[in-house]
């Protein structure tokens, strides 16, 4: 008999009712389930995080190399 491998992990969550009777409200609108609602949540946040650091990082570079404009990238690609 094979073992089917499962692809999701149960969890669970308390939220304040008002908290609870918002998600609901907001899952409606999106036409997702709970769980995908907040899985979409999860994975939006994740991904704001990681623009987050990409631009702290694109900043600290900026400054390093004196960076004020396009044409200053355009001049330290080119140059060589």
């Amino acid at each position: 008999m094979k073992t089917i491998q499962r692809t999701t992990e149960v969890i669970s969550i308390s939220l304040p009712k008002k908290t609870a009777i918002k998600l609901e409200q907001a899952r409606k609108v999106s036409g997702q389930s709970r769980s995908a609602f907040i899985g979409s949540l999860i994975n939006k946040i994740a991904e704001e995080e990681k623009w987050q650091r990409i631009y702290e990082k694109g900043t600290k570079t900026a400054k390093r190399f004196k960076i004020t404009s396009e044409e200053d990238i355009d001049r330290i690609l080119h140059e060589g």
